[in-house]
């Protein structure tokens, strides 16, 4: 072992919190400045999960574990347990001597048993392999460690059903007392002509909160009136009624008709109503007009004659691209209200194809930064009915639309199962889940009361991260198979490929490459996610419970950790000569703060129609308390293990 002073000793174990909170800090500010939206987080967060993370697995597990390993991965797994329970019976203290709100009696257990054990981790350990502490080889052997406690974590959270505890605390309405929204502001759709014979349940459609007037209502129905408009007005004098209208007023190319709108001639009228959208007042001009851009077309010349042909191709146009987006989604509610209100100001009286458009995103740079209330939206897997909540702009030609499933029909398929939304993002599983598990199974076999919850867990352990570590492992400890990925000193010689290498190098290189943006992006969204939290009205008290947690976690196991290290190399199972790192690992990994993914489930459980979901400002307070007391906590156990337990 290297021998270091007590200063160098201090600096190494600064110097990886500063790199840490810097990047920290940059996925803070792009929060603010809307560069990193809560789509943009959500899509980088199933990146990291579905192909960043498992190539960095598979990577550092294959290099540097090795069938010798087996013990140490058997102690890593003991002390994931230990660690899990130990916070989990201080979160029980504390909620039973603290004040703690009943709507988050499962989320405190959560808080206190699941801590942060990939990226932080990950991150300290590559800033301390540079040789003063720890050699290059080293750190890899501690990430492959830190992976065994991840993958540990990802079998307890999803796995074994430790979300339930956070789904527990989540009381859904039913028809009697759902919450009642004004129909200017909120109303609940429903289905259209073309889908009440396939699905009318209200399963179907989410009671969201309507965030436009009535003449932003779902694109299908638009062009259902329009279609119904244009053949109700077949027979009618086409000339007459285009005369009629140009000398009322000049033909808009950019106004759209109002989807509840009469074939009579008349003026268009305004009512001004004004609502608000995430906390932003919105002031909107409804209009309703009568003009029909798909009238009968035979008026074509007499158009001509009256120099009016242009502005109806244009109208005409301007509908086939309403038509052309009618399953599209809008991308940011508050931008399109803003982007809204900023064009009738601009021209009053009309409606811009803008308000049909998704918002672009650099657009949305230059509005104010997205808050909980968006990361809930975006989030929300229910409504308030606690059934699985779907767009319903989504339900549309599009999904149905027979050409484009027969042609893409494997793809389809496997974009739309069940199965897929499980393994490529985090916070989509709920106890729905569990029962529908194994549903297409023999009758005899679910009989069995256990089968659900088995099923559940063979299918988690498909996700991409899990299956990396499984199969890395399984390459690990079997030395021939590893000598096709990579040469060391224990595995056997075999035939190499015509660059001296092994044969099977170029697959090490690819995951060492995209495996390792894992961490940075990992670091920059948890930055991200920190800065879009707030702390609201806490429940009278509360703050006693969440700053005791938050020192038990952070200052009291630390203690429980140096023990337990002290206890694993007093037993024999291991010695500071040649499992340093592993005990380092272990050490670190008591003082580790709750897991970040809490949010995320938090958010996937509460409906959009509430407006003070106790459970989100709980958890925003309890994960700001966490970040500003690591700065301490983590040195101070870093350098008191390396000096004192370590003797370096």
């Amino acid at each position: 072992m290297v021998h270091i002073t007590l200063g160098q000793a201090i600096w190494a174990s600064v110097k990886p919190i500063i790199k840490i909170y810097l990047i920290i800090g940059v996925g803070f500010l792009m929060a603010k400045m809307s560069i990193l939206t809560v789509e943009a987080t959500r899509i980088i967060s199933d990146i990291v999960l579905t192909v960043l993370l498992p190539c960095l697995s598979f990577n550092k597990i294959v290099a540097n574990i090795e069938d010798k390993d087996i013990k140490s991965v058997g102690i890593i797994c003991l002390s994931a347990l230990l660690i899990f329970g130990t916070g989990l019976f201080f979160a029980f203290i504390v909620r039973l001597l603290l004040p703690v709100p009943k709507q988050w009696y499962g989320g405190i257990l959560a808080g206190g048993m699941f801590p942060n054990i990939s990226d932080l981790p990950i991150a300290y350990l590559q800033s301390m392999d540079q040789g003063l502490v720890f050699s290059e080889e080293e750190g890899n052997k501690g990430v492959a460690n830190v992976i065994i406690f991840l993958t540990m974590f990802l079998i307890c959270i999803f796995n074994l059903g430790g979300f339930r505890l956070i789904e527990s605390d989540f009381k859904y309405n039913d028809d009697e007392n759902a919450a009642r929204i004004p129909d200017t502001t909120a109303t609940r759709p429903t289905a259209s002509t073309n889908t009440t014979k396939t699905n009318t349940n209200k399963s179907s459609f989410s009671n969201e909160p309507r965030l436009f007037s009535d003449k932003y209502t779902t694109r299908n129905s638009l062009t259902e009136a329009i279609d119904t408009n244009a053949s109700a007005n077949t027979n009618a004098n086409a000339s007459t009624s285009i005369i009629s209208r140009h000398q009322t007023r000049s033909i808009d190319p950019l106004s759209l008709p109002d989807a509840g709108s009469s074939s009579e001639v008349t003026k268009p009228t305004q009512a001004k109503t004004r609502d608000t959208i995430a906390g932003v007042p919105i002031e909107r001009s409804q209009i309703t007009s009568d003009f029909n851009p798909l009238e009968n077309q035979s008026s074509a010349s007499t158009m001509h004659s009256y120099n009016t042909s242009e502005s109806c191709s244009s109208n005409v146009d301007s509908i086939m691209r309403a038509r052309r987006m009618a399953s599209q989604p809008r991308a940011y509610d508050v931008a399109s209200a803003l982007e809204e209100k900023s064009l009738d100001k601009q021209y009053p009286g009309s409606i811009s194809m803008a308000a049909l458009e998704p918002v672009r995103s650099i657009d949305m740079r230059a509005l104010p930064s997205q808050n909980i209330h968006h990361l809930i939206r975006e989030y929300s897997n229910v409504d308030q009915y606690g059934h699985q909540r779907r767009n319903s702009s989504l339900i549309g030609a599009d999904m149905n639309d027979t050409h484009s499933i027969r042609s893409n029909s494997t793809l389809q398929t496997i974009k739309t199962a069940h199965l897929t939304r499980i393994l490529t993002s985090d916070a989509t599983v709920s106890r729905k889940d569990i029962e529908t598990s194994g549903e297409s199974l023999p009758r005899w076999m679910k009989k069995f009361p256990l089968t659900p919850l088995l099923i559940f867990f063979l299918k988690n352990c498909l996700r991409p991260c899990s299956m990396a570590v499984i199969i890395a492992l399984v390459v690990a400890f079997i030395p021939w198979v590893k000598a096709l990925f990579v040469t060391t000193a224990n595995t056997p010689h075999i035939r190499q490929a015509p660059d001296n290498a092994p044969p099977l190098s170029f697959f090490m290189d690819f995951t060492s490459y995209v495996g390792a943006a894992s961490v940075p992006f990992g670091l920059i969204l948890l930055g991200a996610t920190l800065g879009r939290l707030k702390i609201g009205n806490l429940y009278p008290g509360f703050w006693k419970a969440a700053v005791v947690l938050v020192i038990l976690r952070q200052c009291v196991m630390p203690i429980f950790g140096v023990l337990w290290c002290d206890r694993l190399v007093k037993a024999g199972w291991v010695n500071w000569q040649d499992d340093s790192m592993l005990l380092f690992v272990i050490a670190i990994s008591w003082n580790l703060p709750t897991m970040t993914t809490l949010i995320y489930f938090t958010a996937s459980f509460t409906p959009p129609e509430v407006p003070d979901p106790i459970q989100m400002e709980c958890v925003s307070f309890f994960l700001m308390l966490q970040y500003p007391l690591m700065v301490v906590s983590l040195p101070f156990l870093v350098s008191y293990f390396l000096k004192v337990q370590m003797k370096l």
